[in-house]
């Protein structure tokens, strides 16, 4: 339990002090993903479904790598795919915020939690 009083200390740490609103998200969401880093590898691991998908797209990647495209095309698809990793992550971050939050908000419901 010391590793997550210390944990919860931090994040109350860095909230309090004296961050504008965007930096405290920007810290909160490098939290969150550490923190489903975790339980996501371990799901992830799990489903099947996510497996075949990840199998396919590495076999379309290695496909894509092995095409002779144009610098420009190339460039334009390596923008394409970063661009959408990029959102991915953040999407992946913010869904793990809204599942907690949503957890709470249903725990609080029950009357389960501790204020």
């Amino acid at each position: 339990m010391l590793k997550n009083d210390q944990i919860a200390q931090e994040l109350f740490s860095i909230i309090t002090e004296d961050n504008s609103i965007e930096e405290i998200k920007d810290i909160l969401k490098l939290y969150m993903d550490s923190l489903k880093n975790t339980t996501l590898h371990s799901l992830l691991l799990e489903d099947k479904d996510y497996q075949v998908c990840r199998v396919e797209y590495l076999q379309a990647y290695r496909r894509y790598q092995s095409t002779d495209f144009t610098k420009p095309q190339r460039d334009l698809i390596d923008t394409i795919l970063a661009r959408k990793e990029e959102s991915d992550f953040e999407h992946s971050i913010l869904a793990y915020m809204a599942g907690l939050l949503d957890s709470y908000r249903i725990l609080k419901n029950f009357g389960l939690t501790v204020e």
